[in-house]
């Protein structure tokens, strides 16, 4: 959950999760749409499905006992095998992620960026590693970016390392980490077909292979597809890209999709993407005002 998102934003969420899911045995036999529905509003839907997949793995085949083994369930990478692996089994692996790489660059002085970076940080990670206690370690150098060495306004009058780092040497720790390039932004736009039928509203499962997959939406097309009332408009951003989705209340024969028909206690049960949980919700709250 922690993946491109913070600490205060997953509290939440991971409380209703363990709530829920409170072992390994009770989310592998977890259906997928309950997951997807405990999990809509976290974003980046892939960590739960890979969460799910890799808990069917060790309910079937026991706990992984190394960092290579880790690599193995769906979901994790180098960064999370090898923190599991030196913290919970101390395992002597170097672990990296965003802090310890800051902290790399600037106490080596290092201007390289993207992923020749991240090699160099892997690198130095292992050659500087404490083989006692590895987990202490590697949890010190990640504090150490988190709280001190941080992006901006870094600490460095109360850093332990401030006497050997270069960047505070050559006057350049604010230039360090050298930022990737951006990437370019995408812009995209869709009509969103709002159908309803006797009370309740029309949704398609998306289709693997399109973001969000497996989840609910009210129907997207090109923009300028749909005839009806616009709605008002809604703007969603996932990483580069710049949603704008236009709903507009269309009717049946407008619309050429198999639908699945939700009532509202429904809907308020299915897993859907915030852009269109949104929708929804304005869709409510106008409803709510016309009740006179």
């Amino acid at each position: 959950m922690l993946q491109q998102t913070g600490v205060s934003t997953v509290i939440p969420y991971f409380e209703r999760w363990i709530a829920r899911f409170p072992d390994v045995h009770a989310l592998a036999v977890a259906d997928e749409q309950e997951a997807l529905s405990i999990w809509q509003g976290l974003g980046y839907y892939r960590r739960c499905r890979n969460l799910l997949a890799g808990a069917r793995v060790i309910a079937a085949d026991a706990w992984p006992g190394d960092a290579k083994a880790w690599q193995r369930i769906p979901g994790v990478g180098r960064y999370t095998a090898a923190a599991i692996a030196s913290i919970a089994l101390g395992e002597p692996v170097p672990v990296v992620d965003g802090n310890v790489e800051r902290v790399y660059a600037r106490l080596t002085g290092d201007p390289s960026s993207a992923a020749e970076l991240t090699r160099r940080a892997w690198d130095w990670a292992g050659r500087e590693l404490r083989q006692e206690n590895p987990g202490d370690w590697n949890q010190a150098l990640m504090e150490l970016g988190a709280t001190v060495c941080t992006p901006t306004s870094p600490k460095c009058a109360a850093c332990p390392l401030a006497s050997n780092c270069m960047a505070r040497k050559q006057g350049c720790v604010d230039r360090l980490p050298t930022p990737s390039p951006k990437p370019e932004t995408i812009y995209l736009e869709f009509d969103v077909a709002i159908v309803t039928n006797r009370g309740r509203f029309g949704l398609r499962q998306i289709p693997a292979g399109e973001w969000w997959e497996g989840m609910w939406e009210f129907p997207r097309f090109p923009k300028g597809s749909l005839c009806g009332r616009q709605l008002a408009v809604h703007k969603h951003t996932v990483t580069n890209h710049r949603i704008t989705l236009h709903p507009v209340m269309a009717s049946l024969r407008d619309v050429d999709v198999e639908f699945r028909w939700f009532s509202a206690e429904e809907i308020e049960e299915a897993p859907l993407p915030a852009p269109q949980r949104a929708i929804l919700h304005r869709l409510a709250a106008n409803a709510r005002r016309l009740v006179p």
